[in-house]
């Protein structure tokens, strides 16, 4: 039993029962999780500065360059200041093999010994998933072959080639502006990129391109070479949103309203998802503000078995990871590991935790290399009130500051310990749409508002209706029950008007408005982010609210749409 595994049996109530639930996931995701067993066993050695790793893939663009770059470095470091060299080449075409270079097989014990501790990684080639980058290597790749492609918006580029980006201190371009138009227009991730782009000045290098390798490793200036930035790292903060396309259609709407919400020119949003297996979410993820940067999740956590299985039974266990030195520095690491593997070294000003995310999300936010961590909270309530509550709130503190969903009714949920740090989401309305532009339905006499559309196989439809209100009608807050003024009042408004019901005492009020129209949570919890809308809650001619109510988030979804308040 390892020192961690001691601390869980010793410190978990139901530690046999977390236990075998965390073998069993292990059993039936084995064939996956044991892919990155072999590189989480060495991804912990130590960085080697004077160790340089080439991967060189002959068939794709920059081979030569990085050939270049290989002799370079065998003719000037390591026979005088005493270097070494490993390199992977693959492609048929580079025969003869060089004098001072350790060979490696791709994917070999000696591949993933090379990739965990070489002080710097030159190549092309694309890097298994479980590597990590570590802050002490140096990782240039070209990255050329995005100046030939036509379409990047695909599950593979922000799977693989967005994340590789993240990871790079040096990528290569052919000049300034193809590099702006790749990474800035066609891409956009550039807007967050922290390295530098290289790019040969048209007197080119007296001692070859190979020699920007030392402009690399010694950040000295090379005549013939230029470096520079593709973002104003000055003027503008670099927000990472943590989210989940395969979240509920509500969370979705509300992250989209978040990033619209974000001021362009004070800051660069990218949204990170992780890996969408269905192809309508990857769609629909990819058609998503098409300006913003977006980078998708891929693979599983680079963990050993042992790892795993610690992880998966501490990621329940706030409360222990927040109270246990040991477990916090553990998960510390962990968590750095995979920041490391999806992001590289790439550090943020504002890290937004967003969605159904589940648990790594939360452990990722939670040791961010960021300046500030703020939770959107989409669906840590229902935790906090089922699952454990004393553990979650605690758990919570380990945010800036908390955004509650515009419609929660007790801030105090949150516990006492967050008190300082909690506030409600604005109402994040649609914008309003133009006359005519929301789409609706008529059945039997009855309009209905198009609130979501999708295709399903055989060309057939499936729509998302929500009856108009009839004009003039009145929406009533039935969060609590009528007391007997407010029951004589509503009697008075039916005799005018269609009264439409929301709220958890809605059955009080059908019992005494016989003609009243209950309304489901849709309209609290969805309806309001979508352009709809301002048709559903344009048709009402007032809102009755009720004074007992602490907070009225109904109340505040109203206002946005200019339904006028009547508390009888």
């Amino acid at each position: 039993m390892n020192e961690i595994e001691k601390i869980l049996k010793d410190n978990m109530e139901d530690y046999e029962s977390v236990k075998r639930q965390a073998l069993k996931f292990i059993y039936e995701n084995k064939k996956e999780l044991s892919k990155n067993y072999a590189y989480a066993e060495i991804c912990g050695n130590p960085v080697d500065a004077s160790h340089f790793f080439f991967l060189i893939d002959e068939k794709k663009p920059g081979s030569d360059l990085l050939l270049e770059m290989l002799d370079y470095a065998l003719k000037n470091y390591v026979s005088s200041e005493k270097a070494s060299v490993t390199a992977c080449i693959k492609g048929g075409f580079h025969l003869v093999k060089k004098t001072g270079v350790d060979y490696v097989k791709e994917e070999s014990r000696e591949y993933l010994e090379a990739l965990s501790q070489a002080g710097y990684i030159i190549g092309n080639m694309v890097l298994p998933g479980s590597f990590v980058k570590k802050e002490a290597q140096v990782y240039f790749n070209p990255m050329l072959e995005i100046y030939d492609r036509k379409f990047v918006e695909t599950a593979e580029f922000l799977s693989v080639t967005a994340r590789e980006l993240l990871k790079t201190d040096y990528i290569y371009a052919p000049s300034k502006s193809k590099a702006k138009e790749a990474w800035l227009e066609k891409c956009t991730l550039g807007k967050v990129y922290d390295g530098n782009v290289i790019i040969e000045k048209k007197e080119g290098l007296k001692e070859g391109r190979g020699s920007l390798l030392e402009r690399i490793r010694s950040q000295n200036a090379v005549p013939g070479m230029e470096f520079f930035s593709l973002r104003n790292q000055e003027e503008r903060k670099k927000v990472l949103i943590l989210s989940s396309w395969k979240a509920e259609r509500e969370a979705k709407l509300v992250v989209r309203k978040l990033a619209d919400s974000m001021d362009r020119e004070k800051y660069d949003t990218v949204i990170y998802s992780g890996w969408l297996g269905s192809r309508g979410d990857v769609k629909e993820f990819l058609a998503f503000e098409k300006e913003l940067p977006k980078v998708m999740g891929a693979g599983r956590m680079t963990l050993s078995e042992e790892d795993f299985l610690n992880y998966r039974m501490i990621e329940k266990n706030p409360a222990l990871y927040l109270e246990n030195p040991e477990i916090r520095r553990y998960m510390r690491m962990l968590a750095r590991r995979e920041w490391g593997r999806l992001f590289g070294s790439s550090s943020w000003d504002v890290v937004i935790m967003a969605g159904s995310t589940g648990y790594l999300p939360y452990y990722l936010a939670a040791e961010a290399p960021a300046k500030m961590k703020v939770l959107v909270d989409l669906d840590f309530l229902p935790y906090i009130h089922e699952k454990y509550p004393a553990r979650w709130r605690k758990a919570l503190t380990v945010f800036d500051r908390i955004y509650a969903p515009a419609d929660c009714q007790q801030l105090g949920d949150y516990g006492k310990e967050n008190r300082l740090r909690i506030m409600r989401l604005p109402v994040l309305a649609a914008a309003r749409p133009e006359e005519n532009q929301v789409e609706t339905v008529s059945y039997n006499g009855e309009t209905y508002l198009v609130c979501g559309k999708w295709n399903l196989q055989g060309e057939r439809i499936s729509m998302k209706l929500v009856q108009k209100p009839v004009p003039g009608s009145i929406l009533v807050n039935g969060e609590l029950a009528p007391t007997a003024e407010q029951k004589k009042a509503l009697e008075q408004l039916s005799k005018e008007h269609r009264i439409y019901v929301l709220g958890a005492q809605s059955a009080a009020y059908k019992s005494l408005l016989p003609e009243a129209v209950i309304l489901d949570g849709y309209v609290k919890k969805e309806l309001y982010l979508q352009p709809a809308a301002w048709e559903f809650f344009g048709a009402f001619e007032s809102y009755v609210g009720n004074k007992a109510l602490e907070y009225d988030a109904l109340e505040r979804i109203c206002k946005t749409f200019g339904v006028k308040e009547d508390i009888p």
